[in-house]
């Protein structure tokens, strides 16, 4: 089969994973990648096999034929980025959040349709095997109706001593440099960036919601902390979905059914595993997963040649209105909670 040419558009941590799973993918083939600095470009390009290598965004692609742009640049870039690629005719799996509200994501998703060229957030969780396995056994009726969800995701943030204040006096203005998750500006914060995942989980499973609820820790430049999202959905059910960058959490998901639940594992967004429990005199039957040396990008990377391959615009396991949907709510949760970003 014709190799498929990825480029990439924003040369961090997530890109370099990205870049890694590529390699695992015998048909996938990175010719170009694109950053704000040459130097860091060319670097990842002679360390991964790409061809082209470029200084900007935009002269990504003056190079060799690209089939599809990974976009992991900063949040507030996505928007931008995306539409240009998407007008260039460039199928494009840009990274969460999709943009920084339902504005911009509704804007992303009217061109994508308009120019009839592929779209999709990369929420990379919904292509899991462990994921797939999971959503196998609920929809097989193995734990009966689900009832509730409960899912964290937590770590410490570098340098969060400058967003927090101390008992004699307020946070100092902090150094939004040293920490892009610190930096309102860049669209930091706990929600986008890792509150996004519990969201996800609670919509894929139980739609989404009729009810939200939330509440935030923001630090002094407006950016939250620590925030808590409880959501009803069909039939009075909860989710309840929390996110910090305080310190780390176990990062797991417990789905509660009418006649079992499952435990998804630490931490269950990425490649992990999750346990069947059902009553008190039953062992956990655990699901076990052989991921190789996959970080797990290269499945939504895969769902993403096979798309575009066979004509289609979107993906159906993650469509454009799913996209729209957790934007919706994670819109609502900013309003409630305060949280701003300078650009709005």
């Amino acid at each position: 089969m014709t190799p498929f040419h990825f480029a990439i558009l924003g040369l961090g941590n997530i890109a370099r994973k990205f870049a890694e799973d590529l390699a695992l993918i015998p048909d996938a083939k990175l010719v170009a990648v694109g950053s704000q600095s040459l130097a860091r470009a060319e670097a990842f390009a002679q360390e991964f096999g790409a061809v082209h290598a470029a200084g900007s965004y935009a002269d990504t692609f003056s190079g060799p034929r690209v089939d599809a742009v990974y976009i992991a640049t900063p949040h507030v870039t996505h928007r931008e980025l995306t539409i240009r690629c998407l007008q260039r005719g460039i199928p494009v799996i840009c990274e969460k959040p999709l943009g920084l509200n339902l504005a911009e994501v509704t804007e992303m998703v009217e061109v994508a349709r308009a120019e009839k060229v592929y779209l999709m957030e990369a929420l990379w969780t919904r292509f899991l095997p462990s994921t797939l396995k999971l959503k196998e056994l609920i929809d097989g009726g193995v734990i009966g109706d689900v009832e509730s969800i409960r899912s964290d995701f937590g770590f410490r943030a570098k340098d969060l001593h400058t967003a927090l204040p101390s008992s004699t006096a307020p946070a100092a203005a902090p150094d939004l440099s040293r920490n892009r998750i610190l930096n309102p500006a860049l669209g930091g914060g706990a929600l986008l960036d890792i509150g996004i995942y519990p969201q996800f989980l609670s919509q894929f499973l139980l739609g989404e919601p009729a009810e939200i609820r939330a509440t935030a820790r923001l630090s002094a430049a407006g950016i939250d902390l620590d925030t808590q999202v409880t959501c009803r959905h069909a039939h009075g059910r909860l989710s309840h979905n929390y996110s910090t960058i305080l310190g780390r959490t176990k990062t797991e998901a417990l789905i509660i059914g009418s006649k079992a639940s499952l435990h998804w594992h630490p931490r269950w967004h990425e490649p992990s595993s999750f346990s069947l429990l059902r009553d008190q005199d039953t062992p956990p039957e655990n699901f076990y997963f052989d991921f190789g040396e996959a970080n797990g990008y290269r499945y939504e990377a895969e769902a993403v040649m096979a798309d575009v391959r066979a004509g289609r615009t979107e993906n159906e396991w993650w469509r454009l209105e799913d996209s729209l949907a957790l934007h919706r709510t994670l819109t609502e949760v900013r309003r409630q909670t305060g949280i701003r970003y300078p650009q709005e």
